[in-house]
Order: C-alpha cells, then structure tokens, then sequence
C-alpha cells in the first residue's frame, strides 16, 4: 500500500503545565495505566519555573480523549490543560 494510501491515525495531544516534572510523570503514569491508548510520543520541557507537558496518545476515541483530559486535570500541580485533536499517518 502506498504511503498515501493509508488511513489517517487519529492523535490526541495533551499539553499540560506543572511546578516540577515529578508531578508531570505522576500524572501522566495515571493516565496511561487508567487509558487504552498508545504512547506515541511524550516530552518534559524545563519552561521558567514550570515543566510542559506533552503527551500524545493514538488509539483513543474523542470521547476517551476527553475522559484522558479530565483526569489529567484534575491531577494535583496540573495546571492550564489543553488538548488537540489531530490527525496523522500511520
């Protein structure tokens, strides 16, 4: 099959900030082991006084996506929560 020929993969990209990246891997270990989806990618990065988030997970439906967002939300230390929903190539 073609690379073009293939389906587009739905993403759902959380990006999240927090005080310090302990409390960034906390809330994201929770929702992995609460999630079906697939880690597709995942990055910490050192913004002033804050660590950004983002988290990218495929498999997951628009509905589990946003399950994923609150519960990442309401994790202690998370703060201004955004998701995008995208679509890519397998």
């Amino acid at each position: 099959m073609l690379e073009l020929d293939r389906p587009a993969e739905a993403l759902r990209v959380f990006v999240f900030a927090t005080p310090h990246p302990h409390a960034a891997l906390i809330a994201i270990d929770d929702a992995l082991a609460r999630s079906t989806g697939e880690l597709a990618a995942l990055r910490l990065k050192p913004v002033g006084r804050i660590v950004e988030a983002t988290l990218t997970l495929r498999g997951l439906s628009a509905a589990a996506a946003q399950a994923v967002a609150d519960r990442l939300a309401g994790q202690i230390g998370v703060q201004s929560l955004r998701l995008e929903h995208l679509r890519g190539r397998s």
